[in-house]
């Protein structure tokens, strides 16, 4: 719809509404950067122009929004590299004390210690395991009640399609 000023009531009907946009704007702009907004807005006298600053602050503030999600990507990426590289470098300090038979290593900034963990759960086939170890819900379908039958699997019990592995072991490292 376009507005054009047809008589003096419209004229001042356009003029207040852009005079409100532009201290709204304005007001919006003191939490950003105020002097853009300024800028941006100076000299603005009628609907028609204080519309089309709002909508280029629309686009500069959609250009922001997509150049942060690509940075946020990034970020993502990145740390999610770090993560993994410390991982694997936790698993090599692990194997290099398995390898030398070191169960505690006192070192300036840590101290390093292998623990064993206790055998954890292993489902091989859920299809084979008794309906004794499976929890009656109302949505999706049974649940199989996991503390259960690695209870009973740790009492030597034999349960098809179920098993607990041979544990492993975990390091801690204690910085000093």
């Amino acid at each position: 719809m376009t507005l054009v000023p047809n008589n003096e009531r419209t004229l001042m009907i356009q003029m207040e509404a852009a005079k409100a946009l532009l201290t709204n704007l304005r007001q919006q702009g003191a939490d950003d950067d105020a002097d853009l907004v300024a800028d941006s807005l100076e000299g603005e006298t009628n609907l028609l122009e204080a519309l089309d600053a709002a909508l280029s602050e629309i686009d500069e503030c959609e250009i922001l929004i997509a150049g942060l999600d690509e940075k946020i990507k990034a970020f993502d990426t990145r740390k999610k590299q770090q993560k993994d590289r410390a991982e694997r470098i936790r698993a090599l300090i692990e194997q290099a004390l398995i390898t030398t038979e070191q169960v505690s290593l006192k070192l300036a900034s840590a101290t390093l210690s292998l623990s064993k963990r206790a055998p954890q759960l292993v489902v091989t086939n859920e299809a084979d395991i008794p309906s004794r170890f499976w929890v009656e819900q109302e949505r999706p379908a049974p649940k199989l009640d996991k503390k259960a039958l690695a209870d009973v699997l740790k009492a030597d019990e034999i349960i098809p399609g179920a098993m607990l592995d041979n544990g492993s072991l975990s390091l801690t490292v204690r910085r000093r």
